[in-house]
């Protein structure tokens, strides 16, 4: 699976089943800007999570891709529910804007959505005052995390 859809896959997700219970993370509210902690020097990305207290979150992420040249904005409204000691993030809204793409790799075309629909992304956070790690994996294989440095943002 290629970078560019490994991260799409992780944005990405379906609703949950019905045994998942509401659970608003109320420490997490807020925007949080999060990098990940090991960066590949051929992709440049951020993500700003806003967790409100009602259980929703809106994301939006920016990466692009040295070597493919794509550069794209991705936003993904959530749920968020606990899920035994861990928490779950089912996508239910997706938009994109695609910056540039001189290859015409069209990383959100219909086949891809299809492909991606099985993934649910798990997520534990470690909250220090503004500052955080998200370890986070999806469903597919649990036994890969990836882990998000984030930093509070400021209320204007």
């Amino acid at each position: 699976m290629s970078r560019w859809m490994y991260r799409f896959a992780i944005l990405t997700g379906v609703l949950v089943s019905g045994s998942a219970v509401a659970s608003p993370l109320p420490a997490i509210a807020g925007k949080w800007q999060c990098t990940p902690q090991q960066e590949r020097a051929e992709e440049q990305s951020w993500v700003i999570y806003d967790f409100k207290s009602d259980g929703t979150v809106k994301s939006q992420e920016w990466a692009r891709y040295e070597k493919s040249q794509l550069e794209y904005e991705l936003f993904v409204d959530y749920r968020y529910v606990a899920k035994d000691a861990d928490y779950m993030l089912t996508p239910v809204k997706l938009s994109r804007k695609i910056i540039t793409d001189p290859h015409n790799a069209d990383p959100f075309d219909y086949a891809a959505r299809r492909d991606l629909t099985g993934y649910r992304i798990f997520f534990k956070p470690t909250l220090n005052k503004d500052q955080a790690v998200f370890d986070m994996w999806y469903h597919i294989t649990p036994e890969k995390h990836f882990y998000m440095q984030c930093q509070r943002q400021s209320v204007a």
